[in-house]
């Protein structure tokens, strides 16, 4: 949500807009007060409307795409939560098909749907055997009798290759990671024939409840199956296009020839063109909103890469299964956005904090991003050096921040996994450059985009790295050492007020230091970040792991003298 308060405030002195005309052709004419070329209409351009069915309730699932879809110009319509299901209670598939069914397919541009939902309740529902093959196929074959009523409304769909290790919660704190390392050290056995792989795998076998690993197994078996049904479908038409997102994984492990599996049935139907495999899950609705709308336009937005190390491209980040390199051409693809090796050709640069970069490196790529945002550039960042703890890389924020540069970002991210960030980056560039070739309005799209750098500044960063890890250290205080999940109301409200007070006053603190007396313009037109309104945060599930942050930007046009006759 945005909101605009008019001043009569009296600037003196010209400001540099916050995302210069260098940028493209269509933002040089609307600087200069112009019309874009891509909007000659007299008229505003009509909503986009697109209807998600997220994977579950967290934000990163459903609130990320909402605001990704905003600074486009374009709703994002999603269930009522009470469908989605909350962690470990799974989500509602019938409920779901059922609110589908009252609606008009025609009325959206396009449907995104999570199949994991529709198929099990959700991510985490998927990873357990409580739903058959055959109730998750007639659940799918129930939506494909739904997207017929409106056969010319396009259908994206996507789906999770399965993690390595379970959900982590209270029930399987005891053998957890004992099953991660058991599928790990099985699959190379089974590839390589090494005798001290299986021995391994046989002494954590030992340590986990039998049951658990035939659940397990069977959870992964019927994954396949149906995957290889969204595939059929697709070869069918049920489908515009479907990307398989893999969760959490490693170089090596069971995912491998469940991919082989999948690939196979793609080879056979020939209908590569219509699927895509990418690292990570968590994001893939952000990249599917821009490919959707960039399908609709037919205009796939220029990308050039900066990285921080050209041989961390190589390198394989933290519970991925492939180098960086390929993810990013992937996590681009998905995004309906292209790769583009010279930078005068780009519509923006992707500047890629890479794994351990040499220092020498790190401090050339920083002084080329201060460059290119001090001179107006059309910039994203995403930040992959983050580790094992999914932990954005202090020494890049900083650099930002204490430029004050932020607001000049198209956008931020840097969470969780490399996937996860880069299909989180991509995107929200993306949607700036589709708001401006598709003419949407202007004011709606800068006050969206610095909404949403100023979200993953606080979220991405703050969050993971200091709130977080003083919320665990409460959680395993009050739990003797336990923190997959806060088990009694009690601590819940105590950490949760914790969550809140410390993330509101750093919320606070960088919206001051970031986004106040950063003026930008629009044409002739100047505006100022004056305030926060309806600021909400809380934890979304009964963990630590995410925060829920909302808000929004009170924003005022500055009245110069010329306007007001003085």
């Amino acid at each position: 949500m945005i909101r605009m308060l008019v001043c009569g405030w009296v600037m003196a002195g010209a400001i540099a807009p916050a995302f210069a005309s260098s940028m493209t052709a269509a933002e040089s004419a609307e600087s200069a007060g112009e019309a874009p070329a891509a909007t000659t209409q007299t008229s505003a351009p009509r909503e986009r409307k697109i209807l998600l069915i997220p994977v579950d309730d967290r934000p990163a699932v459903a609130q990320f795409a909402e605001m990704i879809g905003e600074i486009a110009g374009t709703q994002i319509e999603t269930p009522p939560k009470s469908f989605l299901g909350k962690f470990k209670q799974p989500g509602s598939p019938e409920s779901l098909l059922r609110w589908l069914r009252t609606k008009n397919l025609s009325d959206y541009d396009a449907v995104i749907v999570s199949t994991d939902m529709i198929a099990y309740g959700g991510l985490i529902a998927s990873r357990v055997d409580r739903s058959s093959f055959n109730l998750a196929s007639n659940r799918l074959r129930e939506l494909w009798r739904i997207r017929k009523t409106s056969h010319k409304t396009p259908f994206y769909a996507f789906s999770s290759l399965m993690r390595i290790a379970p959900t982590a919660v209270v029930e399987n704190r005891a053998w957890r990671s004992d099953l991660y390392y058991w599928s790990i050290w099985r699959e190379r056995a089974r590839l390589y024939g090494d005798p001290d792989a299986k021995r391994k795998a046989a002494v954590y076998a030992d340590k986990i409840p039998a049951e658990e690993m035939e659940r397990y197994d069977r959870a992964r078996q019927r994954n396949v199956l149906v995957q290889r049904e969204l595939v059929k479908m697709a070869f069918h038409g049920a489908f515009t296009h479907v990307v398989f997102g893999q969760d959490d994984a490693a170089p090596v492990g069971p995912h491998i020839r469940e991919i082989a599996e999948i690939h196979q049935e793609v080879e056979r139907l020939k209908v590569g063109p219509k699927v895509k495999f990418c690292m990570g899950i968590d994001q893939i609705s952000n990249c599917l909103v821009t490919k959707v709308i960039s399908d609709l336009v037919g205009w796939s937005p220029k990308v050039a890469i900066v990285s921080a190390d050209s041989r961390g491209l190589d390198k394989i980040a933290a519970y991925e299964t492939e180098p960086i390199r390929e993810s990013l051409q992937d996590q681009i693809e998905t995004s309906g956005a292209t790769i583009v090796k010279d930078p005068k050709a780009a519509d923006y640069t992707l500047f890629l904090n890479t794994p351990e970069p040499d220092q020498t490196e790190f401090n050339q790529f920083v002084r080329k991003l201060a460059d290119d945002l001090g001179d107006g550039r059309a910039v994203a960042v995403a930040d992959v050096n983050l580790g094992w703890t999914g932990t954005a890389d202090p020494k890049l924020f900083d650099a930002i921040t204490q430029s004050k540069k932020a607001p000049q970002m198209l956008s931020y991210a840097g969470w969780n996994t490399a996937g996860n960030t880069m299909g989180t980056t991509i995107p929200a560039a993306n949607a700036y450059l589709l708001a401006m070739k598709m003419g949407s309005d202007p004011f709606r799209r800068e006050v969206a985009a610095r909404s949403f750098v100023l979200h993953r500044l606080v979220n991405d960063y703050f969050y993971n790295r200091y709130v977080r890890p003083e919320a665990y250290r409460m959680i395993e205080q009050m739990q003797s050492g336990n923190r997959e999940e806060i088990y009694d109301e009690v601590n819940l409200a105590r950490v949760e007020a914790y969550v809140k007070k410390d993330m509101n006053e750093r919320l606070q603190a960088i919206f001051r230091e970031q986004m106040v007396a950063r003026p930008f313009r629009i044409g002739e037109r100047e505006f100022h970040v004056v305030g926060l309104e309806n600021v909400k945060i809380d934890l979304p599930w009964p963990r630590a792991y995410e925060v829920a942050l909302d808000f929004n930007l009170v924003v005022r046009e500055a009245v110069t003298s010329t306007t007001t006759g003085e």
